[in-house]
């Protein structure tokens, strides 16, 4: 009998959840955005998918490399969103109270469309600078519910502190997370991207996750990314793709 107990006990233990510490790991997901724009001094897409981390890639919509920048992304087994852009990439009316306007939504349902049909195999959705659109309840309800029908899950970059676009994923039943930190500030470097990490990690530490965003076309950030994760792995820190971390209420 105890045999058996053993052995059950060493079965169980087998499984892929038995003694898995990250199961109650603190998390962070890291988001890299603009991909599809290039400047000369951009790490290439290339040694970005190289790197051995869970990261999640946003690629524009309408730049000259975003269909080429898809393909790598899905290639090299990274979680792919689309990096979507409201103001100031379309100008929009943007009216206060009530609906949005028709030319607004016709503006914005378009770009939609388009981002799915040049970024194939996205898994979800997060927004540009967008500051007035993400401030607009009526559009993002209206935006939130179109794009429910998709059936995947969204980020908040809340470029802004008025933001209330989480607030309306969720509250039309749209899986979502919420920014909290960007790594580079006015002057990138590889040492505020150092601090922010930090920064995320004290935050994950203290209630379960973080979230953090940065930019493909600075080196500083592929730098200390390739340096830093590695370092927090090892205190405990389990890095995810965005995905993970979504939520619906």
């Amino acid at each position: 009998m105890k045999a058996i107990s053993l052995l059950g006990a060493l079965l169980l233990c087998l499984a892929p959840r038995c003694g898995d510490a990250s199961q109650d790991a603190p998390r962070i997901a890291v988001i890299i955005d603009d991909f599809g724009l290039n400047y000369r001094h951009t790490p290439p897409d290339e040694d970005w998918c190289a790197l051995p981390f869970r990261l999640t890639f946003a690629d524009m919509p309408r730049s000259p490399r975003t269909k080429k920048a898809a393909d790598l992304i899905r290639a090299c087994g990274k979680e792919l969103i689309v990096h979507f852009p409201f103001d100031p990439f379309l100008k929009l009316e943007l009216p206060r109270g009530g609906e949005p306007s028709a030319r607004d939504t016709r503006l914005v349902a378009d770009l939609l469309d388009e981002c799915f049909r040049t970024i194939p195999g996205a898994k979800g959705l997060n927004t540009h600078r967008s500051l007035k659109a993400t401030q607009n309840p009526a559009l993002m309800r209206w935006f939130l519910v179109e794009y429910k029908k998709r059936g995947l899950y969204f980020v908040d970059s809340a470029v802004t502190p008025k933001t209330v676009a989480y607030k309306e994923a969720l509250a039309v039943g749209v899986p979502a997370v919420k920014n909290d930190l960007f790594l580079e500030g006015p002057h990138p470097s590889r040492e505020e991207c150092a601090k922010v990490m930090r920064m995320a990690a004290k935050l994950a530490r203290s209630r379960g996750e973080a979230v953090v965003i940065g930019h493909h076309y600075h080196r500083s950030t592929y730098a200390c990314l390739k340096e830093e994760i590695p370092k927090l792995e090892k205190e405990g820190f389990e890095f995810v793709y965005a995905s993970r971390l979504a939520r619906r209420r």
